[in-house]
């Protein structure tokens, strides 16, 4: 598998896995993999809201179309670690078997070479995680501290809400009892315990994958993200105060200068464009400690198509929508609380009179 990190913003970095399907031969047969229970279900339910999505009426057309609505909001965040495989026993066992083999071949080879140490590695590199990422704004000794925070930050919060839904199930089924309609509160509960499990599980693969991080990732800077990140055209939604906490990995912007004087630009009226109050006079400190877009949905979609990744496709348009709308919010947070204390200097003003 094969594992993205795309910054949104100079505060939140989207995380993608990409299943890499192993290179077909016609001499070597592979036999086909039994599928599990979990994805059985999970290829059901997809089939079955296709088919509700195709419906021109009915409640089954307003339960799918309320459904996407709703799913949409749902934090990118979750479904970046629902996009890891599960760290299931055999996939734990298949990791360790690979790691004694490359110890064991490192070992082999430093015998034969003569070097006690066993500085240089056997080849046996090929069931590395790669990780792809745009080198122009994340350097290589960020990649860990990235995937560990993404990987952890949410642990708390998917550990109380699944404990959450699996204990508002009793409650719901006595809906069931209602004719004509499906007990809809029950299966969205059952789907969010699931939701929340599966993100639980995919941080805990990343994070086995990070105890054993020289053995099992290969850290790759693309060219092509950075041609893509060096193109993107400003100004893009920005806030002069963070909407993530301070323990957020910060991506510094490769050219602040570029959008203070995209912004500012000579203009001093109060339109807005792309959600950027045109009026704010920027500065450049505001932009490095503030947060910025870095990506736009026009560059996302042609992201995709250079990637040739079509299924991230919709991972970042959510991601981007939502990053946005926390700026866009943080932006009127900002400017309720600088009316609040205009009102109050004015109060004063007429005080002192």
């Amino acid at each position: 598998m094969r594992l993205y990190l795309l910054p949104i913003s100079t505060r939140r970095t989207l995380l993608y896995c990409q299943k890499l399907q192993p290179p077909s031969s016609a001499s070597t047969s592979t036999p086909k993999q039994k599928q599990s229970w979990g994805d059985y279900i999970q290829t059901k339910a997809a089939l079955t809201w296709a088919s509700w999505e195709k419906k021109e009426s009915g409640w089954q057309e307003a339960v799918a179309s309320y459904g996407n609505q709703l799913l949409r909001k749902l934090p990118y965040e979750e479904w970046a670690l629902k996009s890891m495989p599960p760290l299931t026993k055999s996939r734990q066992r298949q990791l360790e078997a690979l790691l004694q083999q490359q110890a064991q071949a490192e070992g082999d080879f430093a015998m034969e070479s003569g070097e006690k140490g066993g500085n240089k590695r056997g080849k046996v590199d090929v069931d590395k995680v790669e990780v792809v990422y745009p080198g122009g704004l994340i350097k290589a000794e960020q990649v860990p501290r990235i995937l560990h925070k993404l990987a952890t930050e949410r642990e708390g919060h998917h550990k109380k809400w699944f404990w959450w839904c699996l204990a508002g199930m009793p409650v719901t089924i006595p809906i069931g009892i209602l004719p004509l309609v499906p007990n809809l509160p029950f299966f969205y509960l059952v789907y969010r315990a699931w939701s929340h499990h599966r993100a639980l599980s995919g941080g805990k693969h990343i994070s086995f994958l990070l105890q054993h991080a020289s053995r099992l990732l290969s850290y790759h800077p693309s060219p092509i993200l950075d041609e893509i990140y060096s193109t993107q055209r400003f100004p893009l939604p920005f806030t002069s105060e963070p909407t993530t906490g301070p323990e957020a990995e910060t991506i510094k912007h490769p050219d602040p200068a570029k959008v203070v004087q995209a912004v500012n630009g000579g203009n001093t009226t109060t339109e807005k464009t792309d959600g950027v109050n045109m009026g704010h006079v920027l500065e450049q400190r505001e932009v490095e400690d503030g947060e910025v877009l870095l990506l736009s949905q026009e560059n996302a979609k042609k992201m995709v198509q250079l990637l040739e990744v079509p299924e991230l496709e919709v991972e970042l348009e959510r991601a981007i929508w939502q990053v946005e709308t926390a700026v866009e919010k943080k932006n009127r947070e900002i400017e309720a609380e600088a009316k609040v204390d205009d009102t109050k200097k004015e109060k004063e003003k007429v005080k002192t009179q």
